[in-house]
């Protein structure tokens, strides 16, 4: 049942990477529509003759694609799917642990214990299946997953496996998106930048005013596309969460906890996470082009 219900787990992560990473090629094919459009407008206006009619062309065309791959982003659902799979995924993933460890709810002899990872595994997986998710398969190798848990568990290797594995994730995560985040911010600002300086040399030169507007699109796409909201939470929230797990780690030296008491606490801790980021993340998504300029 254990490896049955791992398996489940590992088809929801990897429904979960599909999608994130189809919707993360639509953004970015998006996202370099709209600068194309912006960029090509501006230069409509000052090109000469047949050059700019068909400069405009182009813009046009951008500004259609840009408009299309928004629809796609928007109609396909890929980014919320991705966000309710990797909450499946890791509501299971918690469930196995504590199965292991036959803690909470599995402190019963088998076959009840088993039954119980099944119902709880239907109940933690209805909500991506009523959104009309389907896992995919990820059937475990001959090699393993280092990652399964094995019954009986141990306390060490939940420890070395679970416990510092997941503060090496919130501590590289955090690591990550503040280097995102500080990216974006400077791109974003050179972008705006360069629309103050059009704006001051277009008061000169009437051929450098179509670059206000242009600067300002790009600014604001990309700032709309780095989600720089999503991106400050799940910084705050990963330095939170890395920080409480080390304490955990911590205490439990000082006073030791039955491997029970620790999966016990530990996966409350991650599942409580998982339950506030579900929202968060769904709340604060990408949108179309049209969307992000209106």
């Amino acid at each position: 049942m254990l490896r049955q219900t791992w398996n489940a787990y590992r088809g929801w992560a990897k429904l979960a990477r599909e999608l994130q990473s189809h919707t993360q090629r639509w953004d970015v094919a998006a996202l370099l529509c709209v600068i194309a459009a912006a960029v090509f407008g501006a230069g409509a206006s000052v090109m000469p003759g047949a050059w700019s009619r068909w400069v405009a062309v182009a813009a046009a065309i951008a500004s259609a694609v840009g408009a299309f791959l928004g629809r796609q982003i928007v109609g396909s659902g890929d980014e919320g799917g991705w966000i309710q799979a990797r909450a499946a995924a890791e509501g299971i993933k918690s469930e196995c642990y504590r199965y292991s460890a036959r803690a909470g709810a599995y402190a019963v002899a088998d076959p009840e214990a088993a039954k119980a990872l099944a119902v709880r595994t239907e109940e933690i997986v209805k909500q991506a299946t009523d959104k009309g998710l389907v896992r995919a398969d990820s059937p475990i190798l001959e090699t393993g997953d280092k990652r399964e848990p094995a019954a009986p568990l141990t306390k060490d290797w939940y420890i070395k496996f679970r416990i510092q594995d997941q503060i090496n994730y919130y501590r590289d995560g955090r690591v990550r998106n503040q280097k995102a985040t500080d990216q974006l911010w400077w791109v974003a600002f050179t972008a705006s930048l360069a629309a103050v300086i059009f704006g001051a040399l277009g008061a000169w030169a009437q051929t450098f005013a179509p670059g206000v507007g242009a600067m300002t699109t790009i600014a604001a796409a990309i700032a709309a596309y780095g989600l720089i909201d999503r991106r400050k939470y799940l910084i705050v929230n990963y330095a939170a969460m890395q920080l409480r797990l080390e304490e955990m780690l911590g205490l439990d030296q000082e006073a030791p906890m039955s491997l029970a008491n620790l999966v016990t606490t530990t996966e409350d801790l991650l599942c409580s996470e998982n339950k506030a980021w579900l929202p968060q993340m769904l709340a604060i998504q990408h949108q179309s082009p049209i969307q992000q300029q209106s």
